[in-house]
């Protein structure tokens, strides 16, 4: 099964995928570190970090960041579940959403800037 540039899928223990929405809204909110960022989502600077290498993040703080970036919260949450998935079978299911999300959301940008 490929699923695509999602590094922890891969094993690589590096900065999660989710951490890339993470760095989208701090440079949103301006703001000006993880640990203000932290506070903003309410949770520990420990737990700020578990969320970059691991990737897990509560449906609560998915609905959060993608209200507050404006994207549609299934793009957070079919990428939570895919996560979660132990069958590989519904795994790809909760991928392929995502991936459909992302690529009608990069289409409707390339639209509207043409």
């Amino acid at each position: 099964m490929h699923l695509g540039n999602f590094p922890e899928f891969l094993g690589d223990m590096h900065m999660s995928y989710i951490g890339t929405y993470l760095d989208q809204l701090i440079l949103k909110k301006s703001i000006k570190s993880d640990s203000s960022l932290a506070d903003y989502l309410q949770i520990s600077r420990q737990h700020l970090s578990r969320i970059r290498i691991e990737g897990n993040l509560s449906e609560e703080k998915c609905l959060l960041i993608a209200r507050e970036l404006d994207i549609d919260p299934l793009e957070l949450f079919s990428y939570m579940r895919a996560r979660k998935a132990a069958n590989p079978e519904v795994k790809k299911v909760w991928m392929d959403l995502h991936r459909n999300i992302k690529r009608v959301k990069a289409s409707i940008l390339l639209n509207s800037n043409s």
